[in-house]
């Protein structure tokens, strides 16, 4: 029987699971709990320019394509 392998193009697992456990001492157990928010913020450094970071003008596009909706406001009494 051939084996196959599995591969995600998504997310490198194998290597952040590697660099986790090797670099930063976590254990196979502590890199399955964390989220990718807290792998981003373990695996760069203090300052890292998160390259897909929003513009300030991208954010003010999408909050205007995009606006919150106002909740109808009730009176007592």
């Amino acid at each position: 029987m051939k084996q196959s392998r599995i591969t995600n193009t998504l997310l490198p697992w194998h290597e952040l699971l590697h660099k986790t456990c090797r670099e930063l001492g976590w254990s196979p157990h502590t890199f399955w709990q964390a989220t990718p928010k807290e792998l981003e913020m373990a695996l760069n450094p203090p300052g890292h320019q998160n390259t897909h970071s929003l513009s300030r003008s991208t954010l003010n596009d999408l909050l205007r394509q995009f606006p919150d909706e106002q909740e109808p406001h009730h009176h007592d009494g």
